[in-house]
């Protein structure tokens, strides 16, 4: 019976990738949704599937397009691709572990230290790892006249270098995850009992820690398998070999992205189904405590009479908001961080409305010394002024960041608000109408949606629809703002089931907690409960998503920006990056490996610098949100927390475990 569930569930998964690789249809001829050929290219897949005869794909050999076996290929790129990919997070998991481990025993100030590096690396783009590790190999060579290993495909294939560039990241992720994981266990009473009967502290963690702590493990690898999946897109292109992501890139019929995306999930949804019935993973009910302290239940009571108060208006809300952003405005690293993001908008809105041309080009000048200088030039004086130089085009570095922050930090807000938001909503009849059977679907496809990279997904949408010939600028200007709203429907309609399966089991958890059934017991309305209850309680787990939901996207339009797919389209270029229309940030990693090979680093370090603090800034943000709120339900931090000894001076087990393991447990259970 669980068999035929497992390929109940593949099949719908299967039938999703069909429908999602015939989207492209609906841009074949401009913008037209035509239903009817939708449908037709849908029914097509289909029966290529089962018609051996259609196996193939189209590739260019010099001028002339052939057609060649499809399993030709797979067999032999496929496998290829996928022992660079399970290689590389097999070793990321164990070098987690071992790392986590090994570092567990630090005092609390070494581990908070190793933390906060943690977060660090975690912000810097993945594709950073990869040329500085090539950059090393040449530095090695050139020094000492030795080649550590080869890093692209020039006729010979490759294993380590891109094992090693598609590890680093997810190592940083299992370490982070491991070390949780470990730390929230090592809390629990049975530690203490194995502890008190003399083992040692290694041996508790392996025999004992690392064994409970399995099913959290499975549940939290998923968005780390996200991540190194959409790395698998660049680290192919990059390291210049074909593998199953790079076939997209010689034939993008419907049948053929089809076929990729179902040999990308088929081992993965294999590989997750046979973890899970073995660790049982859907019958564990991986909850947190549902008692919530007597403060927390009286500020909760407290709060809950106030908001059902009838004589509560418009300007009571304000006056709350207000007082909420007073206490924000206590913490510096929030005040610093809102200080970077509103005052690069602002900036960015009026420089873009007082200068006359906000992005000038400046091809060829001559300096005082009569040497003439051609694109890319080096920052200095020159003519305009180039601070921070230009990039290949002539177009000013200083003045592309100063013209694009507005779009990188308000498109990728207003993309994770959609999401947040829709999600929200949408949880509203997901928790009170579905029963579990549709819970469970959803679930299900969110699960499936998981193991589909959305930077490979929005690549195959968008190739065709936001890269333009120079030629056809006034073309792409005049569809700027249409293809804009076209990326941003596409990043937030396939994020919307797994946010809805986040955001509903996480509500469906609070529901069930003892303050919201007492509500229910005493006659509250189901309007009433959610948005004066479990709104209250799942707004810092809201706030939390919000940031991660940034995160993902900026690193989605930095992948696409690296192919030349650029917000609100961009103008391909012949030898040169594409030009952006916006001059949004993540379009300028394009020139990543040109400005490092090349030692023009000012291509890349203005924007990587101001990338980084983005990422900074954001999670400033979130924290400090998280924290003020927390600690209005009753939640306290680690610096507050501290300060409540008992008489003896120790802090209370039991106390301890509830106020660390609220925001972990969320993430836990966002990928469940």
């Amino acid at each position: 019976m669980k068999f035929f569930e497992l390929f109940y569930k593949y099949i719908l998964g299967v039938v999703g990738i069909v429908f999602i690789s015939c989207i492209p249809a609906f841009f074949t001829d401009g913008f037209q949704l035509n239903v009817n050929v939708y449908f037709q290219k849908v029914w097509g897949v289909i029966q290529s599937i089962f018609t051996p005869s259609d196996w193939y794909f189209h590739q260019f050999v010099g001028y002339e397009l052939l057609e060649k076996p499809l399993f030709s290929y797979v067999f032999d790129n496929y496998l290829y691709s996928m022992t660079i990919l399970f290689t590389a997070l097999v070793i990321a998991i164990v070098l987690g572990m071992i790392f986590a481990l090994s570092t567990f025993g630090l005092p609390h100030k070494m581990k908070r230290a190793i933390h906060t590096m943690l977060n660090g690396l975690e912000a810097l783009p993945d594709i950073l790892f990869i040329f500085i590790l090539q950059m090393v190999v040449v530095w090695f060579f050139k020094t000492y006249d030795i080649l550590l290993f080869e890093f692209a495909y020039i006729g010979e294939r490759i294993y380590l270098s891109p094992i090693l560039s598609l590890c680093i990241l997810p190592t940083v992720l299992f370490y982070r995850v491991f070390l949780l994981l470990l730390e929230e266990e090592w809390k629990e009473d049975y530690v203490q009992l194995v502890r008190s009967k003399g083992f040692s502290k290694m041996h508790v963690l392996i025999w004992h820690c690392l064994r409970n702590i399995k099913v959290s493990l499975v549940i939290q690898s998923r968005p780390i398998v996200w991540v190194t999946l959409s790395s698998l897109l660049v680290i192919e292109y990059l390291h210049n070999f074909y593998g199953i992501v790079r076939l997209l890139f010689f034939d993008s019929r419907p049948f053929v992205i089809a076929m990729a995306l179902i040999l990308i999930f088929t081992p993965f949804y294999i590989i997750y189904s046979v973890l899970e019935w073995s660790f049982k993973v859907n019958q564990t009910e991986e909850c947190s405590d549902s008692r919530v302290s007597m403060r927390g239940m009286k500020l909760i009571s407290m709060e809950s009479m106030r908001l059902a108060n009838p004589g509560m208006h418009f300007f009571s809300a304000i006056k709350k908001i207000s007082r909420f952003f007073v206490s924000l405005c206590k913490k510096p690293t929030f005040v610093m961080a809102l200080l970077y993001l509103l005052g690069l908008t602002i900036l960015s809105f009026m420089y873009s409305y007082i200068a006359e041309v906000p992005v000038n080009t400046i091809k060829i000048f001559q300096d005082e010394q009569g040497t003439y200088h051609a694109p890319p030039h080096p920052p200095g004086p020159g003519d305009g002024g180039l601070l921070l130089g230009s990039d290949t085009h002539g177009h000013p570095i200083l003045s592309m960041l100063i013209v694009g922050a507005k779009y990188t930090i308000l498109l990728t807000a207003l993309i994770a608000f959609l999401r947040i938001l829709i999600g929200y909503v949408l949880s509203i009849p997901y928790l009170f109408w579905l029963g579990n059977r549709s819970k469970r679907m959803i679930t299900n496809m969110a699960d499936g949606m998981q193991f589909l990279p959305l930077s490979l997904i929005a690549y195959i949408l968008l190739v065709h629809v936001l890269i333009f010939n120079e030629d056809q600028r006034i073309v792409a200007e005049s569809l700027r703002t249409s293809n804009i709203i076209l990326e941003i429907s596409i990043l937030i309609l396939f994020a919307i089931p797994v946010v809805l399966n986040t955001i509903g089991r996480e509500a469906d958890e609070i529901l069930r907690k003892d303050f919201a059934q007492a509500a229910i017991l005493l006659g509250g309305s189901k309007s009433r409960l959610f948005f004066r209850h479990i709104t209250v309680h799942l707004f810092p787990k809201l706030v939390h998503l919000f940031g991660q939901q940034m995160i993902q996207t900026l690193q989605v339009l930095m992948h696409l920006g690296v192919f030349g797919i650029l917000v609100g389209g961009g103008l391909r270029s012949a030898g040169a990056a594409s030009q952006s229309l916006t001059y949004e940030w993540t379009g300028m990693f394009q020139a990543l490996r040109m400005g490092i090979m090349t030692e023009r680093y000012w291509l890349i370090v203005p924007v990587l610098f101001l990338y980084v603090l983005l990422i900074f800034s954001i999670q400033a943000v979130v924290k400090s949100i998280i924290s003020i709120q927390q600690q209005k339900i009753g939640i306290y931090s680690d610096k507050e927390d501290a300060k409540i000894v008992g008489n003896e001076g120790e802090r209370s087990p039991s106390r301890y475990r509830e106020l660390n393991k609220d925001s972990f447990v969320f993430i836990e259970r966002s990928f469940r």
